[in-house]
């Protein structure tokens, strides 16, 4: 305990000390200043936008939400090019997560610029960190997200790429809105927010979702009798409040989810449950030039194999983190420079309901120096990112690790950016992974090291156009990758993982009402264990989409179209032909009311995603009415 404490003093030292020469030569920060605080830019503490980063990104507005026909943030994020949520995303009763550049667990997911990264999960349908359920779809503002290993600005996780969901903010004035959703497969949402405005800075907001949902096929769980497994039932509520003063924000969000699932497995068919609770906390100070935050998160999933079994057990899993950042920018000489401290404390639990002692329940704790500068080379830039990740881990050996960054850019006069970046990345194992769940499933393993390896992205992007486009090269490789050896159930370090392929995108405004935006991504990922031979990952090689937009008042449609190709699933019984989905939206909006039909999956096609034959969803219709006060 000491050791932890002497360790969390000097974080808070490092920042203070950080801080007194930038004091002294900055004049105080204008109460106007304060008042219209610049957000953090996801990928960059220093760059203005994402437009600015030099990375391949993506930015979905909230008018893309509303437009589209997306019934939840996985829905949402399948949107991007090289993004896949089609995992497991038929019904709401189970997890919510996606991959990028195939990797799952090595996706770091922020919230506010928070990593909410849990420390009890797996890899492929148990990898991951963070539950996208528990982010209601009608709390988002806007979604960024960055290509590429951002583990020199995040740290750990951030290998495949960095997604920070940016939850919607009180409005100007006092004002609200209330929305109800209807579908088939007995879908019901309801939402109300709203503001009050109490003085010139001082704003408070709340807001609430009911979200349900019925049966619905999930699995191909017996393709020679045509028998599936279903998402029995979804239950979900989302809380959320908070204010914001000048500079500081605070917000609480709170939420607890209900599912029953069926899980066949051989010739059985059990029934499954789980509860799930949430509370996440973040209090926030930023003034254009400081940033500090401080963040708490609780995370508890009660799971049940097969409930109707008298003698089933419930399984308790737990997260608690607790976590402090600060950091500063301030020019030296004529460089601009960002300084900062990342403090981070996990603790991680599971325990079975007919057993008397946990089965582990470790902390760990994170410490983490960084700096970002951008140095001038001609019309040029090089950007470098350098920070020290030190692990104190309980009951285990501690780890660290220098993760630098380097990027070498440049911004023609006409706004097309040029880049070149190396990263390093760094991901610590979770204690699901090394201490396991032994009266269940997996067997720990105390030797897992955590991954490494370096990703490489050469691209040109112009943001800023009336036509908008950006393309990118990529390649990445990974020594230790975690995977899961089957035949003993046990997490295990692989030898090697390596990843190249290209993505882009380009939107065509080629009318006033109309626009048509177009994506591509290609992945070729493959992984070996000791002199074996590479093979590749099951994940879809092409990925292209296609969505065109209508609007003129009071109308706005959406029809979008995505396909997945050069498939490959090892399991013969399912087929792996390439993929197809059609999805469209249209909107009608008077005055302060909006009304909304949204299909999922016009043409209700039927397709196997991985061999365990999960299917996507069944066509969705569903109907909506938002009213604004």
């Amino acid at each position: 305990m000491y050791h932890l404490w002497r360790k969390t003093a000097a974080v808070f030292l490092f920042s203070s000390l950080l801080a007194l020469p930038a004091f002294a030569a900055e004049k105080a920060v204008s109460a106007d200043v304060a008042e219209v605080a610049a957000v953090e830019v996801t990928g960059s503490r220093l760059a203005e936008s994402t437009a600015d980063v030099p990375a391949q990104t993506y930015v979905i507005t909230r008018e893309d939400i509303d437009n589209s026909a997306a019934r939840d943030v996985q829905d949402v994020l399948s949107k991007v090019p090289g993004v896949n949520g089609l995992l497991n995303s038929a019904s709401m009763a189970q997890d919510k997560y996606v991959s990028v550049r195939g990797l799952t667990s090595e996706v770091l997911l922020l919230v506010d610029g928070v990593p909410y990264m849990g420390t009890n999960y797996g890899t492929g349908a148990m990898g991951n960190p963070f539950d996208l359920r528990s982010v209601s779809l009608t709390d988002v503002e806007r979604i960024e997200i960055v290509k590429g290993a951002g583990s020199a600005i995040y740290g750990s996780n951030a290998a495949g790429g960095v997604i920070n969901i940016i939850t919607r903010k009180p409005t100007d004035k006092s004002a609200g809105s209330m929305t109800l959703e209807g579908g088939n497969k007995e879908w019901f949402r309801g939402n109300v927010r709203g503001t009050v405005l109490l003085s010139n800075d001082l704003r408070v907001f709340a807001g609430y979702t009911r979200t349900q949902e019925g049966e619905t096929k999930i699995k191909l769980a017996d393709p020679a009798k045509g028998l599936y497994d279903y998402g029995r039932e979804f239950r979900g509520n989302d809380y959320s409040f908070g204010f914001t003063k000048g500079p500081w924000a605070f917000k609480a969000e709170l939420g607890d989810y209900k599912s029953e699932w069926d899980n066949t497995y051989g010739a059985s068919t059990a029934n499954d449950k789980q509860k799930n609770e949430y509370k996440r906390f973040l209090l926030n100070y930023a003034d254009g030039v400081n940033t500090g935050r401080l963040y708490y998160y609780d995370n508890k999933r009660d799971y049940t194999y097969n409930y109707t079994d008298p003698m089933s057990s419930m399984t308790h899993y737990r997260d608690k983190v607790f976590g402090a950042t600060y950091n500063r920018k301030q020019e030296i000489g004529t460089l601009p420079f960002v300084f900062g401290m990342d403090f981070r404390h996990e603790n991680g639990n599971v325990s079975v309901s007919n057993f008397i002692d946990d089965i582990y329940d470790k902390t760990r704790s994170e410490y983490a120096p960084y700096m970002e500068t951008s140095i001038p080379i001609g019309d040029a830039a090089f950007d470098i990112g350098l920070r020290y990740e030190y692990w104190d881990i309980d009951s285990g050996d501690d780890a660290h690790e220098f993760i630098p960054r380097f990027s070498l850019n440049w911004a023609n006069k006409n706004g097309l950016l040029y880049y070149v970046t190396a990263g390093r990345y760094f991901s610590m194992p979770s204690f699901y992974q090394i201490f396991g769940d032994e009266s269940n499933w997996v067997i720990g393993n105390h030797n897992l090291k955590p991954e490494k390896g370096w990703t490489y992205d050469i691209g040109v992007k112009d943001n800023t156009a009336i036509n908008p486009w950006s393309f990118n090269v990529f390649y990445m490789d990974m020594e230790d990758k975690i995977n899961m050896n089957d035949s003993y159930t046990q997490y295990i370090n692989v030898d090697e993982y390596r990843a190249w392929g290209f993505e882009g995108q380009y939107k065509w405004n080629f009318h006033e009402n109309w626009s048509y935006r177009q994506g591509l991504s290609y992945l070729h990922a493959e992984e070996k264990t000791g002199s074996s031979d590479w093979t590749r990952s099951n994940m879809p090689r092409w990925d292209i989409s296609g969505i065109l937009n209508f609007k003129k008042d009071p109308w706005n449609a959406e029809l979008s179209a995505h396909y997945y190709g050069d498939r490959q699933l090892t399991n013969a019984v399912y087929d792996d032909e390439d993929i197809f989905i059609v999805n469209a939206a249209v909107s009608w909006k008077v005055d302060r009311t909006t009304i909304k039909l949204a299909c999922v999956n016009l043409f209700d096609k039927e397709f196997y995603l991985n061999n365990n034959g999960y299917i996507n969803p069944e066509r969705r219709f569903i109907l909506s009415a938002t009213y604004e006060f």
